[in-house]
Order: structure tokens, then sequence, then C-alpha cells
């Protein structure tokens, strides 16, 4: 699998670094200032540039579903030159945006099917597979597989993401999760009804008002970033992801 051309930055983290500077030294020199992070962001292999934006928080598809999806983010303030970044972002490179998408979900959808190069510092972007690149902390791009990226995912959905409202199973971290998935495939057992049973055996608090399996298939669906396949441009509809194997549903609560 060769580097694609083309790099697909996370507009996000761009423009709110961009912001949070702007705040404070003023807009005057903004465009050369997001011309240049740019152009730092990007892999020498690639030659071609594509901006990832997220739509809006409220507008995001994972509400649906779990309506406490970084709902805690709203008590903290953008920065006021947010808005202007994305604008400015826009009208100097090619983006792209989605109704009810996250950039995250339009860079996993590139980066699967091959056709761009993943850059951007959130390492919640690994659980696609494809290549990608973080230029605070990587030299080269990296290419991460599709069992290297299932993992992972299997490994967000158990511990879930405390800093977008998700909460996981109790008490697991990345130890627990990595130890449990290992344990499971040492055992030759299947890996999503492993974590859905496991989801079973926890005692659930009664206010969450939704039985063990939509739980856990909640939490599944909000760590997963879209790959190719998961999403219709022409429709603009979203196939949220579904577990390949039955379910006990004598394990719900």
């Amino acid at each position: 699998m060769n580097i694609p051309k083309l790099a697909i930055l996370d507009g996000d983290i761009i423009a709110y670094r961009a912001a949070f500077w702007a705040d404070v030294e003023g807009i005057e020199e903004l465009k050369p200032r997001l011309k240049q992070d740019v152009k730092n962001w990007m892999p020498e292999e690639c030659s071609d540039t594509l901006v990832a934006l997220s739509c809006k928080r409220k507008d995001n598809f994972r509400k649906d579903f779990w309506s406490n999806y970084k709902e805690h983010r709203n008590a903290t303030a953008s920065p006021d030159s947010l808005g202007y970044c994305k604008e400015l972002l826009s009208e100097l490179f090619d983006s792209i945006e989605e109704p009810r998408l996250e950039a995250d979900d339009l860079m996993g959808i590139y980066v699967s099917r091959g056709d761009a190069l993943g850059v951007t510092i959130d390492k919640d972007l690994r659980t696609i597979p494809g290549y990608h690149w973080n230029p605070d902390k990587e030299k080269k791009p990296t290419l991460v597989t599709e069992e290297a990226a299932d993992f992972f995912f299997y490994q967000q959905w158990m511990q879930g993401d405390s800093t977008d409202g998700i909460p996981g199973l109790w008490r697991v971290g990345p130890k627990k999760a990595i130890k449990f998935l290992n344990n499971v495939i040492e055992n030759d057992e299947d890996i999503i009804e492993a974590i859905f049973d496991k989801y079973a055996d926890e005692e659930r608090p009664e206010e969450l008002d939704m039985n063990t399996k939509d739980f856990a298939l909640a939490m599944a669906r909000c760590v997963r970033i879209l790959r190719d396949g998961e999403y219709d441009f022409e429709s603009q509809t979203i196939n949220l992801w579904e577990p390949i194997v039955g379910y006990n549903d004598s394990k719900e609560s």
C-alpha cells in the first residue's frame, strides 16, 4: 500500500490552536499563521491538501444515542476567533465538512479507503486502518493495519473517553482493557461477544434508563470513528456500526 499523495488534516485542531493565538495576538496575522500551520502539518510525501472540519457539536450524530456526548464541553467557552479561523481555512485551502460528522469521521473515511494520509495529534484516529502522521511526535508517516486499528477500537470501546463524555466500563483503563483483550485473543474467544458480556456483568446506574446491551452498543458507536462504507456522501446517510456476532439476551439487565 503506497502512501497517498493527498494529506487530510484535522482542521479543528489547527483552527483551535490558531484561534487561541489570535485572541491574544490579534487577527491581523492570522492568514499567514494558518498558512504556516498547514505547511508544518504537510508530510513531505504528500503534495495535495484537504482540511477536514467538524459540524456543530449539537448536530453530531452520536447525540442521537448518547446525549451526554461532549456535553460537558459546552461549559467551556471556545476562543472568540474560532469561527473566523475556520472560515479562513475554508477560504485558503480545499476543505470538507459534512452535516452531523466530525472532522475525525471525514478523516477516517478518507484514510481507511486509502485516498489520503491522516494528519492529526489526536491518538483516537489510530482506530482507523491506513497511513497516519502525528506532526508533534513522529518524523515519518505510520501505517496502521486493520488488525491494529480494530484492537484499538475495542480498547477504546472498553475504556471509554472521559474527555468526550463516554464512560465506557467502570474502572477500566488502557492497561485493564489491553490485558482483557489479549486474554480473549489467547483463548480464541470472540472479542465483540466478550466485550458485550463484560458490559452485561456490570450493574449500571438506574438513571441510564437503558439495558446493558443498548448501553454497550452506544459506547461502541460513540468511540467508533467512521470508516469507508459507513457514510454515503450522496444521501448523507450514516451506517452505524453493528456487531457481527449475536448477543446473549439473557445477560441484559
